[in-house]
C-alpha cells in the first residue's frame, strides 16, 4: 500500500547546504514521521546497519506501535522505507536510514564548533523497556539464516552525527567508539537502569544504531577523545542523548 504525503513538513536544522526536516506521512491509515537530512552532494558514511556507503541523505523513521510487528517481518522494513522515500523523491539505496518507535517530534539536535570545525548530532532515545548492560544482560534474539527470533522488547537509541570535516574510514570507525562512550556517560548520569537487571546501570538498549557522516572540509584522521573533534563529537552526543532520554520519558511507551 503506497504512502500518502501529508501536507506538513518541519525544518529543524540547516547549515552549509545541509537541510534537516521532519516529514509527516500516512501509511496504512497511520501517521509516520521521518527525519531526513539532505546533503548538498554525495559523501561517505558509516552506518551500524549498512556499513560503509556513499550517501546523499540520512534518515531516522518513526513508526507507531501498530506497525512494529509487521515491520519486523523479513523484507517489510525495506518495502516500507522505499515507499515512504519514493514519495519524497528519494531512493533507499542513496541513503543511510535508521528506524525507531520513538516519536520523531522528540528528536534532539546539538551542534558544537571549534576553529572552523563543527559537529552536529541528532538523537532519539527510548529506554524504559529495552535498556541493557553490555557484558551482563543476556541476549534477547537469535539469528538463523537471516531470520530473528526475539522476545518482544521495544526501545532504542539512534544517533546521526555529521561534521564538515572530511573523515577517513578509520576516523569514522573510531568515532563509533567515541560516541558510544558519550552515550554510556549520558545513561550513567541519568542513572538509567537495565530493564532486565534493575540493580545495575544500563549501557544502552538492545537495538541502538548510529550513522557517522563525513563532510567536505578539513581532513581528519583521528576522532578519539584526545582530539578536539573527538571532544565535539562526544559532547554533542552526550547532550543530545541525555535530553532525548528526558524528553521520551514523558511518553507512555518509552
Amino acid at each position: 500500500m503506497p504512502s500518502i504525503l501529508l501536507n506538513k513538513t518541519k525544518v529543524i536544522w540547516s547549515r552549509d547546504g545541509i537541510l534537516a526536516r521532519i516529514y509527516y506521512q500516512e501509511y496504512r491509515g497511520l501517521t509516520v514521521k521521518t527525519l531526513v537530512i539532505e546533503l548538498p552532494g554525495r559523501t561517505q558514511a558509516l552506518s551500524t546497519m549498512d556499513g560503509f556507503r556513499e550517501i546523499s541523505f540520512a534518515c531516522n523513521n518513526y513508526a507507531p506501535p501498530q506497525l512494529w510487528k509487521w515491520l519486523h517481518e523479513p523484507g517489510n522494513r525495506e518495502t516500507y522505507l522505499r515507499e515512504l522515500l519514493k514519495e519524497l523523491g528519494l531512493r533507499l539505496e542513496d541513503g543511510a536510514c535508521l528506524s525507531t518507535g520513538v516519536d520523531m517530534d522528540n528528536v534532539v539536535v546539538k551542534t558544537m564548533e571549534h576553529s572552523g570545525l563543527w559537529v552536529t548530532s541528532f538523537a532519539t532515545a527510548g529506554v524504559k523497556t529495552n535498556a541493557m548492560r553490555a557484558g551482563l544482560d543476556e541476549a534477547q534474539c537469535v539469528e538463523e539464516a537471516g531470520k530473528f527470533t526475539c522476545r518482544d522488547r521495544e526501545g532504542t537509541i539512534n544517533i546521526i552525527l555529521l561534521t564538515n570535516a572530511k573523515l577517513t574510514a578509520g576516523a569514522m570507525a573510531r568515532a563509533l567508539i567515541t560516541i558510544t562512550e558519550a552515550k554510556v556517560a549520558a545513561l550513567q548520569d541519568l542513572d538509567v537502569r537495565s530493564s532486565y537487571n534493575p540493580k545495575v546501570q544500563a549501557t544502552g538498549t538492545g537495538t541502538d544504531n548510529a550513522v557517522i557522516i563525513s563532510g567536505w572540509g578539513p581532513l581528519i584522521t583521528y576522532t578519539g577523545r584526545h582530539s578536539k573533534i573527538g571532544e565535539l563529537m562526544a559532547k554533542t552526543v552526550y547532550e543530545a542523548v541525555k535530553e532525548a532520554i528526558i524528553k521520551s520519558s514523558e511518553s507512555p511507551d518509552f
